[in-house]
């Protein structure tokens, strides 16, 4: 569990056990990689590019599926829990191989990007709307009635 974070600094307060289980992991597939030789093959734009396969890979997952409780036709339920968890892990060693290449750091980075989304969308123009930034104002929302609902 995370401690709290404020809407001024969306970071934990102390250091939290994920942080070091991202770092062994970042490490042990720094090795796997240099055990093979395949950092030579390692360049940003190369692992930009892998990274971008596996997410479509993930997403693929979902093509044509249907949300919501079933039933679904043939082929349009959830995908298999078994699957999404592979692409997702190919998707976060992809990440960490990019990040170690071109060496960002990627809880900075993420903690960094929430806090600018923050002050970007805030809670008091942003709750309940898909409206993207430069968009947000204060007026408030139209209420849309539900068309499954009676009048």
């Amino acid at each position: 569990m995370h401690p709290k974070a404020t809407p001024e600094d969306p970071r934990p307060a102390t250091p939290v056990v994920e942080t070091d289980r991202l770092t062994a992991l970042r490490q042990a597939l720094d090795t796997f990689a240099r055990e093979r030789d395949w950092r030579q093959f390692h360049s940003p734009r190369n692992l930009a590019a892998c990274l971008s396969v596996e997410a479509g890979e993930l997403l693929e997952l979902y093509l044509w599926t249907r949300d919501g409780d079933g039933p679904h036709p043939p082929g349009a339920g959830p995908p298999e829990p078994g699957r999404v968890r592979e692409e997702v892990g190919d998707v976060l060693l992809s990440l960490l191989n990019f990040c170690i290449m071109a060496g960002v750091d990627p809880l900075a980075a993420a903690e960094e990007k929430l806090a600018a989304l923050s002050l970007k969308y805030p809670v008091a123009l942003a709750r309940g709307s898909a409206v993207k930034s430069p968009g947000l104002t204060a007026t408030p929302p139209v209420d849309i009635p539900d068309p499954e609902e009676p009048a």
